[in-house]
């Protein structure tokens, strides 16, 4: 099936490779959508065409004496099954052995094909790569030709005669054409009609020989030239990320130290004998539990406690006491074991220090009764 080939209208060059081994190629220029003059190369010359523009298609006509080309209609099923099947359906292998190369294409409601020798398609792509040149389409030349509904369309490329009939497309043979006419006569193109048809035939290649082993190679991301310059602007940009990081970094420690020492200072005005922040901590903590406030006074773990048995109301709270040092001594009562530790976990997972006895025995009513300590984290 014909590979993927981008047209850039405006510019493009177009070559006939010569039947004939040791001849002229022929090239045509393809500028500001029109077809130049045609032109005469030998592959001992420089380049004559010029740079071309980025993406600019190279089309390569070959030899229809090499690559005869086979029109039918395409059969009743979707093109690309129809497609796989004419590939499967014509053979690999040539005269002596050799491998043939089986391409196909549809094109305007037809399915074409042709099959060539391998060792023509490799000299051609040879060829075209010592004259510099990566071709987007090889096209049988006689494609250049239009389809006829009947009879032979004849026309003269560059001195190669071509012929194309309702079913094929070929090498235009003066005895061939004359046998091929039939009925309906021969249509013979003018030169201006020729360019007419080349040009068209460069816009829209109907086959394109470079499928399959020949088809075009596409570039992989890993390959661009410019690779090397994406991967020094990523290596940029993660060096201007980890120096806003460490900017970042070193303005939060500098906050940071700024606000321990205004806290310092604070507790100093009150508890002179504090030097550093975690001596300041204690000071003020044991302050606070003396007066009965903060984390370690008695509202504190006291509110803890009620939050922690209030969806247990089985449980009954017997004894109640508050040291100086902010430990919170209660005794609690529940008629099942199953209700204390409820309450228990409840009050662990809410970060609070408890001290329970080893095991939790009833009472003479029956009741389990723990005696527990709570002190703040």
């Amino acid at each position: 099936m014909p590979a993927d080939v981008a047209i850039v209208p405006d510019d493009g060059l177009i070559l006939l490779l010569p039947a004939s081994p040791g001849e002229g190629w022929r090239w045509w220029r393809v500028e500001q959508a029109a077809l130049g003059g045609m032109h005469t190369f030998h592959s001992d010359e420089a380049a004559p065409w010029g740079d071309l523009a980025a993406g600019a298609p190279v089309t390569v006509l070959v030899p229809s004496a090499l690559a005869p080309v086979r029109d039918k209609p395409l059969p009743a099923m979707p093109v690309a099954q129809a497609l796989a099947a004419e590939r499967l359906g014509s053979t690999g292998e040539g005269l002596g052995g050799s491998t043939r190369h089986v391409t196909v294409g549809a094109a305007d409601g037809r399915l074409l094909s042709a099959t060539v020798n391998a060792s023509d398609m490799d000299l051609w792509l040879a060829e075209c790569a010592a004259a510099g040149l990566d071709p987007q389409a090889l096209v049988p030349a006689a494609l250049v030709l239009p389809r006829p509904d009947a009879g032979l369309v004849a026309g003269e490329l560059a001195g190669q005669p071509l012929a194309r009939t309702a079913d094929a497309a070929f090498a235009g043979e003066p005895a061939l054409v004359e046998a091929l006419a039939g009925t309906g006569g021969v249509v013979t193109l003018t030169e201006f009609e020729m360019a007419e048809m080349l040009l068209a035939a460069h816009r829209a290649p109907p086959l394109n020989l470079r499928q399959g082993p020949y088809a075009p190679r596409r570039v992989s991301f890993f390959r661009l030239p410019d690779w090397g310059q994406l991967a020094r602007m990523a290596a940029t940009a993660a060096l201007l990320a980890l120096a806003l990081m460490l900017v970042w970094i070193v303005k939060w420690n500098a906050d940071a130290s700024a606000r321990e020492d205004e806290a310092l200072a604070l507790v100093q005005k009150r508890f002179p004998a504090a030097t550093d922040l975690n001596g300041a901590e204690r000071l003020v903590g044991a302050d606070l539990a003396k007066r009965g406030e903060g984390g370690t006074g008695f509202p504190a773990p006291t509110a803890a406690l009620l939050a922690a048995m209030r969806p247990v109301p089985s449980i009954k709270l017997r004894d109640l006491g508050y040291a100086g040092d902010g430990t919170l001594r209660f005794t609690v009562a529940a008629p099942r074991t199953e209700d204390v530790n409820a309450v228990l976990l409840a009050l662990q997972r809410d970060g609070w220090k408890i001290t329970v006895p080893p095991a939790l025995a009833p009472d003479p009513t029956g009741a389990t009764v723990a005696a527990i300590t709570l002190r703040a984290p």
